[in-house]
């Protein structure tokens, strides 16, 4: 009897201290936001999967082309664009309050009316893209006044940066070897390359040196200003901190990659006044600004849309599939 009851103490004991576990466990799950139903989160936002869905499925009931899409089990692009949508506005909504940036109502207000009278349906014959498709979903559906406020924010902080951002950075040019080359193996040279950049200053001056030696595409302390290339504008060069490791697809039309070191940025150079002039190169600059606001404030993705990508600060399916990545310098090595 007395073994009886000390082992029902002792049940009694191990089942107090799980539950104080448990409640530990909890409570730290809980210091955050709640990852149930989330399709992203985005600092202390989420943006939840039935939000997605909802959006989702309006889209293809407003744009008769997006049946197109459904019919060719391609509306994950759809929801994936509406992902990098809300993502993004939680980003530049973020970034405009810490920064005391505003956009002009009455502008916004404007915006939102022509971007609601032209929204035409696209042709159901499959001759339009997949592309222009989603784009043109993803609008019909989202509120014009936050599609408005939110292209304006990013033109306004592409026209202040793009006059007077200049980056050095030594960089190779990777292309493939021939027609034989293996889909994907071309990203996978230049993730080793990157990591062997990475390795620290003078393991990544003995690569550039090497690949200079043997002919290869590799520059060193090359500048680079928005407007020299606006066709670049958007991508990893511009918002990536110095002493990093970049590796990127100029295009997706184009199969190369190129891998960095950044070594040098400066938002006061000598100014370019008609940088400011162009609207395709500041809104291309504009959501670029906003990567180390990624870095800051986390955007976490759920798997079952893929992860986010940093290369093109959207959502990609996976990590493999992402127009670019960053890597740091190894944890110690002097920064360039």
């Amino acid at each position: 009897m007395t073994a009886a009851m000390s082992s029902a103490r002792r049940r009694r004991r191990g089942l107090v201290l799980l539950s104080a576990v448990v409640g530990l466990v909890l409570s730290a799950c809980s210091t955050g936001p709640s990852q149930v139903n989330a399709a992203a989160i985005v600092g202390d936002k989420t943006i939840t999967v039935d939000q997605v869905q909802e959006l989702t499925r309006k889209a293809v009931e407003a744009e008769p082309a997006a049946k197109v899409l459904a019919d060719q089990r391609k509306l994950d692009l759809l929801s994936r664009a509406v992902l990098k949508q809300l993502v993004t506005h939680e980003l530049l909504e973020t970034y405009a309050r810490d920064n005391g940036i505003t956009v002009d109502s009455g502008q916004v207000g404007q915006l939102s009316r022509q971007l609601s009278e032209s929204l035409q349906p696209l042709p159901t014959d499959g001759s339009v893209t997949a592309d222009i498709i989603v784009q043109q979903a993803v609008n019909k559906v989202i509120d014009p006044t936050v599609l408005a406020k939110d292209y304006l924010l990013q033109l306004k902080l592409g026209q202040q940066a793009a006059p007077t951002l200049e980056v050095t950075m030594d960089y190779i040019v990777l292309a493939p070897g021939g027609p034989e080359e293996p889909t994907g193996s071309l990203r996978g040279k230049a993730e080793d390359l990157a990591k062997r950049l990475a390795a620290g200053p003078e393991q990544a001056a003995a690569v550039f040196q090497e690949e200079i030696q043997a002919g290869g595409q590799a520059m060193t302390a090359q500048k680079f200003t928005p407007s020299a290339d606006p066709s670049i504008a958007g991508t990893l060069i511009y918002g990536t901190p110095v002493g990093n490791v970049i590796g990127f697809q100029p295009s997706a039309e184009q199969a190369l990659w190129v891998v960095a070191v950044v070594t040098g940025r400066s938002t006061d150079a000598e100014p370019d006044p008609s940088a400011a002039q162009d609207p395709r190169l500041a809104t291309a600059l504009g959501p670029r600004l906003l990567q180390p606001l990624v870095d800051q404030v986390g955007v976490t993705i759920s798997p079952r849309y893929g992860v986010w990508d940093i290369g093109a600060m959207g959502v990609a399916p996976s990590a493999a599939e992402t127009a670019g990545f960053v890597v740091p310098m190894a944890e110690g090595a002097a920064k360039p």
